[in-house]
């Protein structure tokens, strides 16, 4: 069957998928592009050429495996009847993202869209799977857009471009083919030809899969099982919304994402080295040393972890990032609360590595200002009861069982007692701490933990109940003020979990830059002071003027 483009009404070919390439690479960029496929009397019409290609892949695609020629031993009386009637016209048809630069007319480079169509169809009907090409291709794409922070709109004129390129090296490649066969043409060499020559026009483009951002996004969630968030609703309000030169009043949703835990959990397991280190036992150091989580007595005690020493050990760490100018009357209405997670089992030199720290709520901090942060810890703490009671996942190793718990609530002091309940803001506390009830007067004499009377988990749930229970505003919040406790926080609640002992202070705020530098600063001066050190006051300390200042 001959198939001519009307576009033109110069090309002809007897195969479909050489015309759809001669339209994808002179046609398919013109601005007044329009085109009605009449093939079987079809009447849909398209201005979009990839629209177009896979109209014809899903109706018409018995057309694209017939590549008949003049002389074929497989042509019926029918075909032949139609070639000595001369060349027929069919409407013309456009691939959907072949390469823009295809320039051989012999050539035959389609795009498949699925996994299930990367499979180039020969004469024979022998069917070839490609999936290496196309999952470096896939790579390819999702390490460039990023890493470098990439539009969607550059990361698909890349695509297009290696296309082009691609296609181009294709056709050379092709070229110098044909001409090394032909310096040594022969009966035997003529068949190889031939062979050579099919293998060029069954090659697949890899890149077809990622050629737009639907395709993108279908990859990515099919070949590296992407976990979509949940849109979890946090409250309601009534809001203006123009429309026309009226105003009306519209309900909108307050919402929180969540990633599942359970499901990130098992697509982190998917990895070889973390489900290795995940399934190997604990080494604990000697008695008096301390290495890692599992060489403190939280977790030889810990009901979970003393039985299953598998078990994994959740990390949670929460803080609020302002993603606008933190300056100005606005400085807090784009905040955002973060909290996520990582896993204790990972050996500690790759746990603070940015690929093991995994997202898992986020949340507009204005949002929460009414609702509280408890609805975060409520969607939390029924993955964390799912884990604890056991679930099974897929690993590379086949389903397995696992249990895990959390270990520990990381942050700095103002997002561990927002979450916690604790006072915010200790300035008006009685009892600022959360580890202990001291006051004010007594820190600024007392440096010992031993000389306070230090939190209990029975105490604090003793303390919540009291506050809940007071009769009056007045009682309730002198209660609050004593105890330095706003509410009964949801972390209560979790299995397992303390929350006096398992929220550790914030060692960058709390020691790096609040103790040390203290610390520091008098013992020099004590060793300067009694000549054990020299000052040398015509040492270059800094860039700028060092001005006299008493220590």
């Amino acid at each position: 069957m001959l198939w001519r483009c009307v576009i033109c009404c110069v090309f002809i070919t007897f195969s479909l998928k050489l015309l759809l390439s001669h339209i994808n690479r002179l046609h398919s960029r013109s601005s007044d592009f329009r085109l009605l496929c009449g093939i079987d009397g079809c009447t849909e019409e398209y201005r979009v050429y990839n629209s177009f290609y896979h109209h014809v892949k899903r109706r018409h695609f018995q057309h694209l495996l017939e590549d008949t020629r003049p002389g074929d031993a497989t042509r019926g009386d029918e075909n032949r009847q139609e070639e000595t009637q001369g060349p027929q016209q069919k409407d013309n048809i456009q691939p959907d993202q072949l390469p823009a630069d295809s320039s051989s007319k012999d050539q035959n480079l389609h795009t498949p869209d699925s996994v299930e169509e990367q499979m180039g169809i020969d004469q024979d009907g022998a069917v070839t799977v490609h999936q290496d090409l196309t999952t470096h291709a896939t790579a390819f794409v999702i390490n460039a857009r990023s890493k470098h922070r990439l539009s969607q709109k550059g990361m698909n004129d890349i695509v297009a471009g290696v296309q082009q390129y691609q296609s181009s090296l294709l056709d050379n490649l092709r070229t110098q083919m044909k001409e090394v066969l032909k310096k040594n043409s022969g009966s035997t060499t003529n068949q190889l030809g031939k062979d050579a020559m099919d293998i060029f026009d069954s090659f697949i483009d890899p890149f077809a899969n990622v050629s737009t951002t639907f395709r993108q996004n279908s990859v990515i969630r099919k070949q590296f099982c992407c976990v979509d968030a949940e849109e979890i609703p946090i409250a309601r309000t009534i809001c203006r919304k123009k429309r026309g030169g009226s105003t009306d009043f519209v309900i909108k949703d307050k919402l929180f994402y969540y990633v599942p835990l359970v499901k990130s959990v098992e697509q982190f397991l998917l990895h070889p080295r973390i489900l290795t280190m995940i399934e190997e036992v604990p080494q604990r150091c000697s008695e008096g040393f301390f290495h890692d989580l599992v060489d403190g007595s939280l977790l030889k005690s810990h009901p979970l972890f003393s039985e299953k020493p598998n078990a994994l050990q959740i990390i949670l760490y929460t803080d609020e990032i302002e993603i606008c100018n933190p300056l100005g009357s606005f400085s807090s209405k784009n905040k955002l609360l973060m909290v996520y997670y990582t896993l204790g089992n990972i050996n500690p030199k790759y746990r603070s590595k940015l690929a093991a720290i995994r997202l898992l709520a986020m949340a507009k901090s204005a949002d929460l200002r009414q609702s509280g942060e408890d609805v975060i810890l409520n969607r939390i703490k029924e993955d964390m009861d799912a884990l604890y009671s056991g679930v099974k996942i897929q690993t590379i190793n086949g389903e397995k069982t696992i249990h895990g718990a959390m270990v520990s609530l990381c942050g700095d002091t103002l997002a561990q007692h927002e979450l916690a309940g604790f006072k915010e803001g200790v300035g008006f506390a009685y009892s600022k701490c959360r580890h202990c009830e001291c006051s004010f007067e007594d820190m600024q004499s007392q440096f010992n933990e031993d000389a306070y009377i230090k939190r209990t988990l029975e105490n604090h749930v003793r303390q919540c109940d009291e506050i809940e229970m007071a009769n009056t505003d007045l009682l309730r919040n002198s209660l609050r003020t004593t105890y330095g406790i706003n509410r009964r926080s949801k972390l209560v609640d979790f299995p397992s979990f303390d929350i006096i002992r398992q929220t550790p202070q914030d060692i960058m705020h709390v020691i790096l830059e609040g103790i040390a530098p203290l610390e520091i600063k008098c013992v020099l001066n004590h060793l300067v002071q009694s000549g054990e050190l020299n000052l040398d006051s015509e040492f270059s300390y800094s860039w700028f003027p060092l001005f006299a200042s008493r220590c």
